[in-house]
């Protein structure tokens, strides 16, 4: 697998993808033109013997005309010092040599050969062998004054002149084409760190930083717009991670608390089987008690001490079956029909019943909000053992006023709100108060079963209990919200 991941680099796929497509591709062309290149060099050399012979044919025929065998040498002799012919010849019309100019002298086999281009009288090119010589010959014929052929003018080139050349323009040509592939292969290279190299090391980099816990760290969304897209991509997976393992979290938190409740509940139950037992068996001796020590209180002669011990006796009896009454209460499981229930007459019954003590405490207790009916679906006397506690709740804990709120919110529910000017609660312990036996309102007759009553009924009701701050009077502020019914 490490053997394959050079292989697998964006670099090497461009060089195999681009630049070797590009590599061959170009060879072809270079090879081609050269092709095309060689075959017009080739015709251009020729066509320059082709024209030394015919600027030689003019003077070569006066000469000829003239009879001047020194004259046609001199000519030769002057095209040879050209520097571009290997040799000049002329042939009478049997073919015989003339004149000659150059290394090499024709040999028999030409001078047939001239014998025959004479006959033939046409202008020709060719390759051939000349003492041993590749070589070219472009042959001219010579008119004489009446127009008939007297002669054949040859002009030579060395063949291996005409390849050297095409060999230098050859090499030239291959040297400039990997000049061209070098640089483009560099242009390239260096092209591919500017324009993705960098940028892709970035998203390295700041994949590196994430995957080393920095799950706040987001990748720089700039360069090319496939590397800007990839950043953009990788930042909105991030961010999706994020959400989803906040949204994770909530609900393991959810599943905790979830837990917790049932653990609660399970617990409230096997609690309210216990206190069932336990407030039917408690039920017959306090009685007892209670009349026994009334009895003693009729009698004649008793110490102010044994007074004052006896009522001390009845009072706590009294407080042992208000105790057991809610006992009673919570562990009570109402398995009747839920039926319309008017809170507002509920919320008045209730408070009646606690504004006795409210008078005899000096506190002020109010009802506000609308004096409509406000019906809600449920059990009436659950109902109103929840709101007694929560409004004999804030009496206990107020020192001056109470107010109770009856009124709906914006989603058409039914909001009873209990106020009041107490010390009010703590936030750290604004959940545990509906713990049962938890509670603050110890040495004020407080049995800690109150609040949890008033939390069961609430969740039989689907109703929410929320604890908080009293604008208005700075003590605590319990919300009870329940659904209205529905006609």
């Amino acid at each position: 697998m490490t053997l394959l991941k050079p292989l697998r680099s964006l670099r090497l796929q461009l060089i195999l993808l681009v630049i070797l497509p590009l590599a061959v591709f170009g060879t072809l062309a270079v090879w081609l033109t050269y092709e095309g290149v060689e075959t017009l060099i080739e015709r251009r050399l020729q066509k320059e013997i082709e024209l030394v012979a015919r600027t030689l044919r003019v003077p070569v025929e006066q000469a000829m005309q003239e009879r001047d065998r020194q004259d046609i040498q001199r000519t030769l002799d002057a095209a040879f010092e050209i520097g571009r012919v290997y040799g000049a010849y002329v042939y009478d019309a049997d073919g015989r040599r003339i004149a000659v100019a150059g290394e090499a002298w024709p040999g028999p086999r030409e001078q047939i050969e001239a014998a025959e281009l004479v006959q033939i009288g046409e202008e020709t090119g060719r390759y051939a062998q000349l003492a041993g010589e590749p070589v070219f010959s472009y042959f001219v014929p010579l008119t004489g004054a009446t127009g008939r052929i007297v002669g054949l003018l040859q002009v030579v080139r060395l063949e291996s002149e005409i390849a050297r050349r095409l060999d230098q323009i050859q090499v030239r040509s291959w040297l400039a084409w990997a000049t061209v592939m070098g640089v483009l292969l560099l242009i390239v290279l260096f092209g591919h760190r500017l324009a993705v190299g960098r940028h892709v090391e970035r998203l390295v980099d700041s994949m590196a930083l994430v995957e080393s816990g920095d799950r706040s760290h987001r990748a720089r969304v700039d360069g090319p717009v496939e590397i800007a897209s990839v950043a953009a991509a990788l930042n909105r997976m991030l961010d999706g991670l994020d959400r989803m393992a906040g949204e994770l979290s909530r609900q393991r938190r959810e599943r905790r608390r979830m837990e917790r409740r049932m653990l609660e509940q399970e617990n409230l139950a096997r609690l309210g089987q216990f206190s069932s037992g336990v407030a039917h068996e408690l039920g017959s001796p306090l009685t007892v008690i209670d009349g026994d020590t009334r009895r003693l209180q009729r009698e004649d002669g008793l110490s102010d001490d044994s007074i004052r011990r006896l009522e001390r006796i009845r009072r706590q009896v009294a407080r042992t079956r208000e105790l057991i009454n809610q006992l009673m209460e919570f562990a009570r499981s109402d398995r009747s029909d839920p039926e319309p229930v008017d809170l507002q007459r509920l919320v008045q019954r209730v408070l009646a019943g606690v504004r006795p003590e409210c008078e005899s405490r000096g506190i002020e207790l109010r009802l506000a909000g609308t004096d409509a009916s406000v019906t809600v679906s449920g059990w009436p006397a659950r109902l109103e053992h929840a709101l007694l506690n929560l409004v004999r709740n804030a009496v206990q804990a107020a020192e001056r006023r109470v107010c109770v709120t009856l009124g709906h919110d914006g989603d058409g529910r039914v909001v009873v709100t209990v106020e009041d000017d107490g010390p009010g609660v703590p936030p750290d312990q604004r959940e545990r108060i509906f713990e049962p036996f938890h509670t603050a309102g110890k040495g004020q007759g407080g049995t800690g079963l109150g609040l949890a009553i008033v939390r069961g009924v609430a969740e039989e009701h689907g109703a929410s209990i929320e604890v908080g701050v009293s604008e208005a009077l700075g003590g605590s502020r319990m919300v009870m919200t329940l659904q209205a019914r529905k006609e």
